[in-house]
């Protein structure tokens, strides 16, 4: 028959082992959690165009009428005449 304080001391032990290695795997897991959360936020500013700035459409160029005597017309004809 084994000692029952030999059984106490090697129980003892082995929990203290149990409760270093849980703390361990809680280590383990709070880091893994933080790194897939820094994961998704990478994830998510990686999808973020870097530059939201968009240059404006180009402007359509103005169109006359055939007949009107604007800047189609050559200088003399758009110029004011004075009596």
């Amino acid at each position: 028959m084994k000692d029952i304080n030999e059984v106490l001391c090697k129980k003892e032990l082995d929990l203290q082992q149990l409760q270093r290695d849980v703390e361990a795997l809680r280590i383990a897991a709070r880091l893994l959690s933080e790194e897939a959360d820094a994961a998704i936020v990478y994830a998510a500013r990686a999808a973020v165009p870097v530059s939201s700035y968009a240059p404006p459409p180009p402007r359509p160029a103005p169109t006359l009428p055939a007949n009107d005597p604007g800047l189609g017309a050559p200088w003399d004809a758009a110029a004011k005449k004075f009596p």
